[in-house]
């Protein structure tokens, strides 16, 4: 592999794992539009000066298409954040020495602590600085939960969207779970 490719992917890569993927105070969107605020810290983070090891059964560059792809039992680890996927691509603009795009597909599993989350596939954007989760994606924090049918990390606004499209976004929040973990955090608002 070429020195700048790698350096590009690796830079990149440390960029969207070193940012918190939080949805500390998300907006919760289902079908009715209604929203919800404070859903009770199900949040990822990671220390940018970490090093990231991936490992995977094959890699692939290819310096014409500006890509790298893992693929066969992907799993990336930065300090203690671990994300499994069977493939994982990146794109990367190769003047700008930068990450546009990274898609991790097939059985995505980001676990952080007590953390987790699932789905068919992940999506960074590095320009629009967004996590996209879909194919039936869940988030965790011990028995606390978000679904929808998509969800959204907006990580420089520290905020996330989940959306219902056919089934309504379901949240199961056990307040107790979240007590004295953020300073001054407010508690979810009551269902209606």
């Amino acid at each position: 592999m070429k020195g700048s490719a790698a350096y590009a992917f690796f830079v990149g890569l440390s960029f969207l794992m070193a940012r918190p993927f939080s949805a500390q105070a998300a907006e919760i969107t289902g079908k009715t539009g209604k929203e919800t605020k404070k859903n009770g810290g199900l949040s990822f983070s990671a220390n940018t000066k970490d090093p990231i090891f991936i490992t995977s059964d094959h890699m692939e560059a290819d310096r014409k298409k500006n890509t790298l792809i893992y693929k066969g039992r992907v799993v990336t680890v930065q300090g203690e954040m671990t994300m499994n996927s069977e493939t994982l691509t990146a794109y990367y603009d190769p003047e700008m020495k930068q990450l546009r795009q990274v898609i991790a597909e097939g059985k995505v599993n980001v676990t952080q602590g007590d953390r987790v989350a699932l789905g068919a596939k992940a999506v960074f954007n590095q320009k629009d600085q967004t996590l996209i989760l879909t194919g039936n994606p869940v988030v965790r924090q011990g028995n606390s939960q978000i679904s929808g049918s998509r969800i959204t990390f907006y990580i420089e606004q520290d905020r996330a969207v989940a959306e219902g499209g056919d089934q309504r976004v379901k949240a199961t929040i056990f307040p107790e779970e979240f007590k004295g973990k953020e300073k001054g955090e407010a508690g979810p608002e009551k269902r209606r």
